[in-house]
C-alpha cells in the first residue's frame, strides 16, 4: 500500500462528551467527496489519549463502515508498552483498518535498540505500520539510521515524521529502497518536504479544507508550480491558525463553523480562547471550501 496526498489526521467529535457518531459519519462522507486519501483516526488530533478503550473501538468501527473500503483507513495505535500497542493493533485489524500509526513509546523513553524490538514484535501482528516520528510529544525521537533500520521489517510501509530538518526525508530516502511513502506531520513545512521528496503529508488542517489541501499535493505531482506556490501561500495562514493554541481546540472551532460538529474538547484540554477564535477567523477570510 503506498500512501500519499493529503492525509487528514481526523478530530473526534464530541457531543455532552459523548462520541457523536452521526458527526463521523458526516466527516468521513465529506473527506471522501472532498478528495481526501486517507484517515487516520483516533491520532493525536483525534483526542486518542482522552478515548476509552471502547470508545475507541467505536470511533474505528464508525471511521470503517462509513468509509466502506473507499479510501485507507489508518488507525492511531500509539501507547508506551509494546503489550499494549499490540492489542490495539489486533483490535484494528479485526475492526477493517488498513494500517496502523504507531508513535515511539512515549515517556519510557527507550533505546534505538528498544524502538527496534518494540517494532520487530508489532510486525507479527501482520497489519501495515506507519511508524511516527514526533519527538515534541513522544520524547524519544526517530533518527534516520533508526528509520532506515526499522524500514527493513515487512509490515512497516511509511513514515510520519513531525521534524523541522528537511535533510531526513533525502537521507532516508536515498537508503531505503523499497516501496515506502513519506509523509510530513506538520502542515506548516509540508510543502517544503514535498520538495525534498516527501509523498503527502497527514494533516490537521486538512480537517478544514480536505479539497484545497490535496489540490495543493495534486499541483505539486502534475509540476504546476505556479498554482502550488499560490496554495502554499495562501493556506499558510490557516495551517498556522490551527495550532495558534494547543491543538486540537483550534480546528475542532474551525470545523464546528462549518457545521458538522460542535468545538467540544475533553478536559484536559479546553476551548479555544476568544482569542484564538479570532486568529482562526482572521485565517479562514477569504478560504472558499
Amino acid at each position: 500500500m503506498k500512501l500519499s496526498g493529503s492525509i487528514v489526521a481526523l478530530i473526534t467529535p464530541f457531543n455532552n462528551n459523548e462520541i457523536d457518531v452521526n458527526a463521523i459519519k458526516k466527516l468521513v462522507e465529506w473527506h471522501i467527496a472532498e478528495g481526501t486519501q486517507a484517515i487516520v483516526a483516533c491520532g493525536s488530533t483525534g483526542e486518542a489519549a482522552l478515548l476509552t478503550p471502547s470508545e475507541r473501538k467505536i470511533v474505528l468501527e464508525t471511521v470503517v463502515a462509513s468509509a466502506n473500503k473507499r479510501i485507507p483507513i489508518i488507525a492511531g495505535c500509539g501507547a508506551p508498552s509494546t503489550h499494549e500497542t499490540k492489542a490495539m493493533m489486533t483490535e484494528a485489524k479485526e475492526i477493517g483498518c488498513d494500517a496502523a500509526l504507531v508513535v515511539t513509546p512515549y515517556y519510557v523513553k527507550p533505546t534505538p535498540e528498544g524502538v527496534w524490538q518494540h517494532f520487530k514484535a508489532l510486525n507479527d501482528i501482520g497489519l501495515p505500520i506507519v511508524v511516527y516520528n514526533n519527538p515534541g510529544r513522544a520524547v524519544t525521537g526517530l533518527s534516520v539510521d533508526t528509520v532506515v533500520r526499522l524500514a527493513e521489517l515487512p509490515m512497516v510501509i511509511a513514515i510520519k515524521d513531525s521534524c523541522e530538518d528537511l535533510t531526513r526525508v533525502i537521507k532516508m530516502r536515498q537508503r531505503i529502497t523499497k516501496e515506502f511513502s513519506f509523509l510530513s506531520g506538520d502542515d506548516p513545512i509540508a510543502t517544503a518536504y514535498m520538495a525534498h521528496g516527501g509523498n503527502g503529508v497527514v494533516s490537521v488542517s486538512a480537517n478544514v479544507m480536505p479539497r484545497l489541501n490535496q489540490e495543493l499535493m495534486n499541483a505539486w505531482n502534475i509540476k504546476d508550480y505556479t498554482k502550488f506556490a499560490e496554495l502554499r501561500d495562501k493556506l499558510l495562514q490557516v495551517h498556522e491558525s490551527m495550532f495558534v493554541e494547543t491543538s486540537p481546540s483550534p480546528v475542532k472551532y474551525a470545523v464546528s463553523k462549518l457545521g458538522f460538529c460542535n468545538p467540544d474538547v475533553r478536559l484536559p484540554m479546553v476551548p479555544v480562547t476568544d482569542a484564538g477564535k479570532k486568529v482562526v477567523d482572521q485565517a479562514l477570510t477569504g478560504i472558499v471550501f
